[in-house]
């Protein structure tokens, strides 16, 4: 285990002991994820770099990616644009300084290639009411577009316009419906441990794991396969705009949904369903790691800070408070048992002796009576 690995273990953990918010848009870790995380961070041969407990997002893809004469696919079956998003995120997660700054990084980095989040949730979608949905049939778009909402024409609206069947796909900016189920980056101490942790992550379930090439330092990726990924929506190019009068006037291009708003609902009831999937298997995933992973001889131990006291994490903290607190519970509990107990066993024991004393005091009484009686014939 090298110093530089202790050092970025050390610096993670304070990071995520602090208050101050870290670099991702939600400027804290996933709760659903906290748990899992104060597991793997316990053990001594690993520490957690970035990580998403999951979400449901819709994101406009950048003109840099769209412009391109054609779509390649990778080795691993993704597009070259989905690639270079992972990218972004592995060569982030290897600098392993602080929870989320990965997912901070892409943000950043889709921006800067004009790319761009329309909407993310972190928690599944919660419809409105029958009533509240014929009143707005377009809810669905008003929240998966955000404020680009006003900007999409919807297949009702385009019905009889020869725009949809002119549009060069190829060079038009797509829209993706997403679900992504939880990722972590993982920096492990050893590529021997490295192994241990991906055996025990390919078992749970997570078969799009892996470790991540790297000189410097040994990276995983836990993922699932539970990813879903559809074009739902286009801008169409800057030439087959001027040609079918896409644009609304005010230098904004329209947005054409490629499916119907139903459709767009079905995405969501998909996406609901992996994520109590994504939910369940996180659960498995950190039963396993307890079971067989997480040894007494393998947990971290307590370090000493920069001020010579000890630190921890802070969820471990206060799960060694409420032991603590139990534990003194119990202990209070118990003395007051063996007091109670001592005190009813004394009272007992002066019963048992005052009845015999007064058994004795009552042989000599009549002892004595019986002489008294016997002198009396005698005379």
């Amino acid at each position: 285990m090298s110093d530089g690995f202790l050092t970025r273990k050390k610096t993670i953990l304070v990071a995520l002991n602090s208050d101050t918010p870290d670099k991702s848009p939600k400027g804290y870790v996933d709760e659903p994820l906290l748990p899992l995380i104060v597991l793997i961070n316990n053990h001594q041969d690993y520490v957690t770099t970035s990580s998403c407990s999951g979400r449901i997002c819709t994101y406009l893809e950048g003109l840099e990616s769209s412009t391109d004469e054609t779509v390649t696919e990778t080795d691993s079956g993704e597009t070259k644009d989905e690639q270079d998003q992972d990218d972004d995120e592995e060569e982030e997660a290897s600098k392993g300084y602080e929870e989320n700054t990965s997912l901070a990084a892409v943000e950043a980095a889709k921006r800067a290639k004009g790319g761009q989040w329309l909407y993310v949730s972190h928690d599944p979608v919660v419809f409105p009411d029958q009533v509240s949905q014929q009143n707005d049939p377009r809810w669905i778009v008003e929240m998966l577009f955000g404020p680009e909402a006003h900007r999409v024409v919807t297949m009702e609206e385009q019905e009889g316009k020869e725009g949809m069947r002119t549009i060069d796909m190829a060079r038009s900016q797509l829209v993706y419906f997403k679900f992504e189920p939880m990722i972590l980056h993982i920096e492990a101490a050893t590529p021997g441990a490295a192994k241990t942790f991906l055996n025990h992550s390919l078992f749970s379930g997570y078969r799009n794991s892996g470790i991540l090439p790297s000189t410097k330092r040994t990276m995983l990726a836990i993922r699932s396969t539970l990813k879903l990924d559809a074009p739902i929506a286009y801008i169409p190019s800057s030439t087959s705009s001027s040609t079918t009068g896409s644009t609304t006037g005010t230098g904004e291009e329209k947005i054409y949904l490629m499916v119907s708003l139903s459709y767009l609902r079905v995405l969501i009831d998909l996406s609901n369903d992996k994520f109590r999937m994504n939910v369940a298997q996180m659960a498995r995933f950190e039963e396993r790691l307890t079971k067989h992973l997480l040894t007494a001889e393998n947990v971290t131990p307590k370090k000493v800070g920069d001020q010579g006291g000890e630190w921890e994490d802070k969820e471990a903290r206060k799960e060694r408070k409420r032991r603590e607190g139990m534990l003194k519970q119990e202990e209070t509990a118990k003395a007051r048992a063996e007091k109670k107990k001592a005190a009813a066993e004394a009272a007992a024991e002066a019963a048992r002796k005052a009845a015999a004393d007064a058994a004795v005091a009552g042989t000599g009484s009549t002892a004595a009576m019986t002489t008294e009686d016997k002198t009396a014939t005698i005379s």
